[in-house]
């Protein structure tokens, strides 16, 4: 089985992924851990989509993210896309959460030596930024060219009631 989650910034994505992977035993690919190094910054997007690539010659996968100049084939080959489309406040009520939950620390879906922050720019990223007309196209291109592969969530809801039909016995709590 191999599984794609993308959506907005802090909509759960990472946490969805860890439940997936633990819930059929794949490993996953969050992103985030190749794409920033220590303190944030940005890695070659050559070598990251390298690994990306390299990781997806597994036959199966989850991978958490999206960076769309990275995504080559990955929505091709996924047999499972999931599509975290919540709306802006409840990303920004989950970065807050997140931001109190992991404060002074790294949280395992990212880089090591990048510490949870809740900055101007990231707050204007999930507000604003990362939801320009490009990116609402995108989503609903997804929508519409693998509609039969393709399960969206609107709230954490219907994330928890997708978990509980596929027999996920964990904690359902918002990590």
């Amino acid at each position: 089985m191999k599984i794609q989650v993308v959506g907005y910034s802090s909509s759960g994505k990472s946490t969805f992924s860890k439940r997936l992977s633990k819930h059929y035993h794949i490993e996953v690919l969050h992103i985030d851990t190749i794409f920033f190094g220590p303190d944030w910054v940005e890695r070659d997007q050559k070598k990251v989509e390298v690994e990306i690539k390299e990781f997806m010659t597994k036959d199966e996968w989850i991978i958490d993210g999206q960076y769309r100049k990275l995504a080559t084939s990955r929505y091709e080959m996924c047999d499972q896309l999931f599509l975290f489309d919540f709306n802006r406040f409840k990303c920004l009520y989950g970065a807050i959460l997140r931001r109190i939950k992991y404060h002074k620390k790294s949280r395992d879906s990212i880089a090591d030596g990048c510490i949870e922050r809740l900055n101007f720019s990231f707050i204007w990223w999930i507000l604003f930024s990362g939801r320009k007309n490009d990116s609402k196209a995108l989503m609903k291109l997804y929508k519409e060219k693998y509609k039969n592969k393709v399960v969206v969530f609107k709230n954490r809801r219907q994330v928890n009631k997708y978990l509980l039909s596929i027999g996920y016995d964990g904690s359902l709590k918002y990590e």
